[in-house]
This record gives C-alpha cells, sequence and structure tokens, in this order.
C-alpha cells in the first residue's frame, strides 16, 4: 500500500501541476473546453442528418449509435487525458533531445512517469458532458440495466484503453530506433476514429483488418454489444485476449527500446 500511496500521490501532483499551467492562460483553457464540447455537438447533428434519410447503419439503429458514439468519446477522452499525448508526441521528442535521460534518474518507474507527466485536465472536463450524454442514451433506449451486464461494459471499457495504451505504446518505442514516431502517431489517431462507427459500414478486406488484424472494434462497438446484450462469449474472450496481448507486446518492445536507447545529448 505504501508504493500504492506514493505513486497516488504523485499522480496527484502531476494533476495539480497541470492545471496550474493550463489556468495560466484561463479563456484559452475554457474555449478549449467549449471546442471539445461543441466538436461532439456537430458529430451529434451529423448522425441526425443521417438518420433522418436512412432508418438503420447495418444493423444498428440511431439509439445503439448514439451508444456507440457516446462510449467511443467516453474511451477518447479517459485515454487523452492520460497517457495518449504523453506517449506519442512527448515520448519521441524527449528521446530526440535527449530529455529522457533526466527522467531515467528519478527514482520513480520511468514508463509511469513518460505515460501521465501532463494531465490533461481541459480533457477531463470535457469527460464530464460526455458522461451525461451517455446515461441520456441509456435512459432513451430504456435498457435494462443489470449488475453483470454494467460491469461487463466497464470491464470491456477498460480494456479498450488497455488495447490503445498497447498500441499508443508501441508506436512510441519505435522512437528509440527512429527517434521520430509522431507522424506514424498521428496516422494512428485518424485511424483510431474508425472506432466510433459501426463496423457494419465496411465491406471486404476493409472489415477484417478492423474486426481481427487491428481490431478497432474493441474500442466502442464490443462494449456497446455488451451493454445491449448482444455481445457473443467469443467476443468477450477475443476483446481481452487480444488487448492482454497487445499490451505484452508493447511491454517487450518498450523495454527492448529502452535498452538500446543511446543518449542524443551525448
Amino acid at each position: 500500500m505504501g508504493i500504492l500511496n506514493r505513486y497516488i500521490t504523485i499522480l496527484r501532483h502531476l494533476a495539480r501541476n497541470a492545471l496550474m499551467r493550463q489556468m495560466a492562460y484561463r479563456p484559452h483553457f475554457f474555449l478549449m473546453v467549449t471546442g471539445k464540447v461543441v466538436r461532439i455537438g456537430l458529430l451529434i447533428l451529423f448522425f441526425n442528418a443521417l438518420f433522418s434519410q436512412v432508418d438503420r447503419l447495418g444493423s444498428w439503429t440511431y439509439d445503439q449509435v448514439l451508444l456507440l458514439f457516446a462510449t467511443f468519446h467516453l474511451v477518447d477522452f479517459i485515454i487523452s487525458f492520460t497517457f495518449h499525448r504523453n506517449l506519442a508526441f512527448a515520448l519521441p521528442a524527449q528521446v530526440q533531445s535527449g530529455d529522457l535521460d533526466s527522467r531515467m534518474l528519478l527514482p520513480v518507474n520511468l514508463l509511469f512517469l513518460v505515460s501521465l507527466e501532463y494531465i490533461d485536465v481541459q480533457d477531463f472536463l470535457s469527460f464530464l458532458p460526455t458522461l451525461g450524454f451517455a446515461g441520456y442514451v441509456l435512459w432513451r433506449m430504456e435498457i435494462p440495466l443489470t449488475a453483470p451486464g454494467v460491469t461487463l461494459y466497464l470491464l470491456l471499457v477498460v480494456n479498450a484503453v488497455v488495447f490503445l495504451y498497447a498500441a499508443v505504446l508501441a508506436v512510441a518505442s519505435l522512437s528509440f530506433w527512429t527517434t521520430q514516431s509522431r507522424g506514424l502517431a498521428r496516422v494512428f489517431d485518424n485511424l483510431m476514429k474508425v472506432g466510433r462507427y459501426p463496423l457494419d459500414i465496411f465491406r471486404g478486406a476493409a472489415r477484417a483488418v478492423f474486426a481481427y488484424v487491428l481490431p478497432l472494434v474493441l474500442i466502442a462497438q464490443v462494449p456497446t454489444q455488451a451493454l445491449t446484450g448482444v455481445l457473443t462469449p467469443g467476443g468477450i474472450l477475443f476483446a481481452f485476449s487480444f488487448s492482454a496481448a497487445a499490451l505484452t507486446f508493447s511491454l517487450i518492445l518498450w523495454n527492448k527500446g529502452l535498452r538500446t536507447y543511446s543518449s542524443a545529448s551525448t
């Protein structure tokens, strides 16, 4: 418990320092939060316009698509205010400049530090309206919420975060060899946005890739299907197994990259 409390304290200080830096420019801070909420509102308007022309997207109804959309943004905001920018953009810059050296000397787990050094409080505040929107969609759908169903949904949301952490860490770890991986990180960011749409809209090779090779369905579709009661046991097993395998691979890549790291400042 002593080690856990120590890391919780470190995380609290990191979040406080990030908030102080962001609140130094308060108009910018609140405009950024507002902009993120407006962006979600515009996407909802897009779905409203789309479903004014069609009844379904494949097998997905309007309410189910809204739940999928809400789930995607819950996951997206979780990774945005925690590890995403730290790993995808800050870590490659630290490797390139040699700033990673000073972090390696600190008495704290290096992966913990580079993953959570900068907590984006803006995205945390934007996360709260998304929670409210998800609650509204559930109320609108009148889904009978059961303890096992809600528990499975939350576990699959956590699993989605683990899957994305593994993917972003693997991409960021390439910077140990290339000294730059931000371009690839931006490519992955754009690919990740596919996860907010039902898999039914894809056909052929793209459908197979997003279902099994780079299973972006794990981000939002699988948790949504669990909550609506259509996810099979095989789908549950695949989701947890793939994320565990991806995390194992990314940690191996990180440790191998760290062993080959040669400071840019020497």
